[in-house]
């Protein structure tokens, strides 16, 4: 009796085994047809499932990577925080602080500093000026020709993100947020080796509509040709360059003592906006004559270029405003501090990857019970088509009535597939 059983189980058994994998090897050719599309559908779709459960690929068809590899504005880009490279071993590190001070402090002293590196990369972005609103950040980007070893310069505006403290805002200003055209350019002709050209922001007015520059020219083995005066208005877009400081200044000296500056080095230094009077530009002008440089006074120029007028010839008597602000180290975040978030971070990533595991344990059931369910629908619409065939058949029609899966992706007569016996 024992015996009997297992041999009727083991029968059972190969006929599931073989309804499942022939399904009854018809041999009517429609017939065949139809058992064949259902194991191809039937593969198409395990082949899709097993798929999916497999993490994303580099290998993909052209019409995925065309739709993953469409442009994205740079208003609607991420931009990930940076982060300082450590050992992973290593808990603490000093972690700097930062603040926010007076840029243009004292006037007129900001230089530009070009690092050696620039030589290997190229291109070099310079500190950032953030204006007196803290709504926007102006720096210079430089670039080096090798080949001529000339240098040229544009100053690009980033638009600060205001929703956020003001350190915040500047520290996550990204170069990939600026505006795309600059207010400021240098000449961009490298036919010239050695040349250099630079431009260094000077300073913001006090309502933050201007913001003035100091375009530098010059030769790499004689040093500086001479400086020239940019202010850009963030109102109307426009850009000047205002040489009328640099010939009132020839004029003057000209007409009070015969000098011809043509046959002497001599260069204006921009300091800023005049505290008293926000539309107007100061600059101090020196004459190199081989020894002590001679001052040559503190003159004002307006914005629009139309007035330029001597202020001062001591260099004492006038106040330039100071509106800008740049970001510098201010300390640093106490070891016990820096332990404990790093403590707490660590904590949070390892809560964070039990849940994405169990998110996607979640996940594979989910598809796994769509899997089936698919492979059951798919099973039924091949069972129903066999049937209307028959009865078809037995009604004097006969031929293929189309694809295993309607158009719709829906099955019209679910009540006569349910009542199908499996």
């Amino acid at each position: 009796m024992f015996w009997a059983i297992i041999a009727i189980c083991f029968v059972t058994f190969i006929r599931m085994q073989f309804d499942e994998t022939h399904i009854g090897e018809p041999k009517n050719p429609v017939l065949k047809q139809y058992q064949y599309e259902y194991k191809v559908q039937k593969e198409i779709l395990k082949e899709e499932y097993e798929k999916s459960k497999l993490p994303k690929s580099g290998f993909m068809l052209t019409e995925e990577y065309e739709q993953q590899s469409k442009g994205i504005d740079n208003e609607n880009r991420t931009v990930e925080a940076g982060k300082y490279p450590k050992p992973a071993d290593m808990k603490y590190f000093p972690q700097t602080t930062y603040k926010l001070v007076r840029y243009n402090n004292p006037p007129g002293s900001v230089e530009l500093n070009i690092p050696r590196r620039i030589e290997f990369e190229r291109q070099v972005n310079t500190q950032g000026v953030v204006s007196g609103d803290f709504t926007k950040l102006v720096y210079s980007s430089i670039y080096y020709y090798p080949k001529e070893r000339c240098t040229a310069c544009d100053v690009f505006v980033i638009p600060l993100d205001t929703s956020i403290n003001r350190v915040e805002r500047v520290q996550k200003a990204n170069v990939i947020k600026k505006n795309p055209e600059p207010i400021f350019s240098t000449i961009k002709d490298v036919s010239q080796e050695g040349a250099f050209r630079t431009i260094t922001p000077v300073d913001y007015s006090e309502d933050n509509r201007y913001i003035v520059a100091k375009e530098k020219t010059g030769y790499i083995f004689d040093g500086i040709w001479k400086t020239e005066l940019l202010v850009h208005d963030f109102e109307t877009g426009e850009t000047k360059k205002l040489t009328e400081a640099r010939e009132a200044i020839l004029d003057y000296w000209h007409n009070v003592s015969g000098v011809e500056f043509d046959d002497y080095r001599w260069d204006i230094y921009p300091l800023g906006f005049d505290k008293t009077d926000n539309s107007r530009i100061l600059v101090a002008g020196y004459a190199y004559t081989g020894g002590v440089p001679v001052f040559l006074g503190t003159w004002a120029v307006d914005v629009t270029g139309e007035r330029t007028q001597l202020v001062d010839l001591e260099g004492t008597n006038y106040s330039v405003s100071i509106v800008g602000y740049k970001l510098v180290q201010d300390s640093y975040i106490p070891r016990e501090e820096v332990e404990w978030e790093a403590n707490r971070q660590a904590k949070l990533e390892k809560n964070h990857k039990k849940k994405a595991k169990k998110e996607l344990k979640k996940l594979n059931r989910e598809k796994r019970k769509q899997y089936h369910q698919k492979l059951k629908q798919l099973k039924a619409q091949y069972k129903l088509r066999v049937k209307e065939y028959k009865k078809n058949s037995k009604s004097g029609m006969s031929g293929l009535d189309g694809e295993i899966f309607p158009q719709d992706d829906s099955i019209k007569n679910i009540n006569d597939i349910h009542s199908i016996d499996e």
